[in-house]
């Protein structure tokens, strides 16, 4: 094969790569991007008595009884790990606040809800980014497990307390710096995600049951719902929260799904520390007895095959088992375990070319045939079908 060819084919291993990584996400983002924009165009033929009577009412109802009915179903759902008590947290802090707005503005008179064709004010401001950060309260326990606490929430919310003030000293408009605040902060997480594929990569064989693309969408969901906000903050039409509210309430309902929904969570149980192994001959040692291991029984056509699984047959610690992975074989556990999966995968379809897709996914440790079928083309630049028949034609 020419130097051409392999680049080309290169070239397209890593476009591949990217579709099959950020292609769906960067659909499903353009996607909600053009339904948002028509909800707020044609938002704008919604009758305001009709709005202000009943549908922003109901909308609001309906995410107090969203966050109140997915707190309680959630009980059952944490099995102890953080991020689900986070959000149970962040469901339980949202209906507080929302009732405490309706009644504020029911029998004290106090516009926290601003329906009309009035400004948004900055103590709106304030309530509006204490609940943008108990909506990043979940993707950040997610991708900085432990980072986020009660006293740092109260820090996130300070900007924007601050800036109300100089907004009242000076006497000018800084409403654009309490919106794009929280964006920051949401790029920064945005930012994140790479360390946390990373993570997963080094104690998973599979990424589907990990939330990668669970926490790309709840980051898109709100990154646009926080765009939408900084649009409705200078707009004047009386029907401009329609859209912002159905968002919110779709977030709420989204990630509860996906939490309840879910399959099995992953539960780490960090063993006792073993000693590191540094001598070359012991090293040799753990990799002859690894690789047999893998030849004879093939963990890995278990789909939910994990990094601690290892100990079975080498002494060390999750830590320990990850950095010899790295540092043996030059890639990540997950990394490691694919190649044997699309080992066999393409040792079943010489074997049995009439093979379904499915039961090929199946007998080689991937969890569906769509998982597969992405897998096999970014780790190969071909899929399944266009690699098979380049065999036969050789």
């Amino acid at each position: 094969m020419s130097t051409s060819q392999t680049h080309s084919e290169q070239d397209k291993k890593r476009l591949r790569a990217l579709y099959y990584d950020y292609g769906p996400t960067a659909l499903f983002a353009l996607g909600l991007t053009a339904v948002v924009c028509l909800s707020y165009y044609f938002s704008r033929f919604i009758p305001e008595d009709l709005f202000a009577h009943y549908i922003s009412p109901c909308l609001h109802i309906c995410m107090v009884l969203a966050a109140i009915i997915g707190a309680i179903v959630l009980r059952k759902h944490v099995n102890g790990i953080p991020a689900r008590r986070t959000w149970q947290q962040a469901l339980i802090a949202w209906a507080v606040i929302d009732v405490g707005m309706l009644v504020v503005e029911k029998y004290l008179g106090l516009s926290t809800i601003v329906r009309g064709v009035q400004t948004i004010d900055c103590f709106d401001f304030i309530v509006r980014d204490v609940l943008a950060v108990i909506l990043l309260a979940y993707p950040f326990e997610v991708l900085c497990p432990k980072w986020l606490t009660w006293w740092r929430g109260a820090l996130l919310v300070l900007p924007s307390i601050l800036v109300t003030f100089l907004d009242m000293l000076l006497h000018e408009d800084l409403r654009a710096l309490q919106i794009v605040y929280p964006l920051l902060i949401a790029g920064w997480l945005w930012s994140q995600i790479r360390m946390y594929r990373a993570r997963m990569e080094e104690n998973y064989s599979s990424l589907e049951n990990t939330a990668m693309t669970w926490v790309r969408v709840y980051l898109i969901i709100l990154t646009i719902i926080g765009l939408s906000y900084f649009y409705l903050s200078f707009t004047y039409h009386p029907t401009r929260l329609f859209t912002q509210q159905w968002l919110v309430l779709a977030l709420l309902i989204y990630n509860t799904v996906q939490i309840v929904a879910r399959p099995k969570p992953w539960v780490d149980a960090e063993p006792e520390p073993a000693e590191q192994a540094t001598e070359d001959d012991l090293k040799r040692q753990y990799r002859e007895r690894l690789e047999a291991w893998m030849a004879k029984d093939k963990p890995y056509l278990n789909p939910e095959f994990r990094l601690v699984d290892l100990m079975q047959v080498l002494p060390m610690n999750r830590t320990y088992l990850s950095q010899f992975i790295n540092v043996e074989y030059g890639c990540t556990f997950y990394q490691y375990v694919t190649n044997y999966r699309i080992e066999e995968a393409q040792r079943l379809m010489r074997e049995h070319p009439d093979m379904k897709l499915q039961d090929i996914a199946e007998h080689s440790g991937f969890s569906s045939a769509t998982v597969f079928s992405r897998t096999f083309a970014k780790e190969t630049g071909k899929t399944p079908t266009e690699w098979l028949g380049s065999v036969d034609n050789t």
